[in-house]
């Protein structure tokens, strides 16, 4: 299985989407996420998109059948930094990772400070896990890797919550992290 994952924040609600596709349909999944963009446009950003254009890429995602989507939500106390509620959701999808046979996974790049940090996290959560268990992981940038774009679309779903979550019930899974 291979992942992809992308954070959000709203009002204090940490989110990381992770999107999970078997190895044998990352192309076609790709091709058809491709086939969403306008001319001229290099990446799909959920949040950038017109309501008619996010029920557009929600639906494209629902509609994958080989693609599951998991959101890890963190409500963030206001004593818990930015950094920490990052540490503790990377832990969390390092975990989901490792329970669903991930073996490549790709993260939304960030700065990188927090790029070094979100390493340490999955180094930390992987800390006595046999070597071939373990997935290959990196950052790159959403530009570069459509699935990206989905991760964050499940993020924007989730967070916009009602009609926008609904669109892709069918493939997502929301669990809540409690510290």
């Amino acid at each position: 299985m291979w992942a992809f994952s992308d954070e959000s924040e709203r009002a204090g609600l940490m989110l990381v989407g992770v999107v999970l596709v078997p190895p044998g349909s990352v192309q076609d999944t790709r091709t058809a996420l491709r086939g969403l963009l306008l001319p001229g446009e290099r990446q799909v950003h959920t949040a950038k998109e017109s309501p008619r254009r996010r029920r557009v890429v929600l639906d494209t995602l629902a509609g994958i059948d080989e693609l599951t989507a998991v959101a890890l939500r963190y409500r963030r106390p206001q004593r818990v930094d930015r950094p920490r509620a990052r540490h503790l959701l990377l832990q969390a999808a390092t975990g989901l990772a490792l329970a669903s046979g991930v073996t490549s996974w790709v993260l939304d790049d960030q700065d990188p400070v927090q790029r070094a940090r979100d390493r340490a996290s999955i180094a930390h959560a992987l800390a006595g896990v046999e070597h071939d268990l373990r997935p290959t992981y990196d950052h790159r940038p959403s530009r570069d890797e459509p699935l990206l774009w989905a991760a964050d679309a499940v993020c924007w779903a989730v967070g916009a919550g009602a009609e926008w979550r609904r669109r892709i019930q069918a493939v997502l899974t929301v669990r809540t992290i409690n510290p």
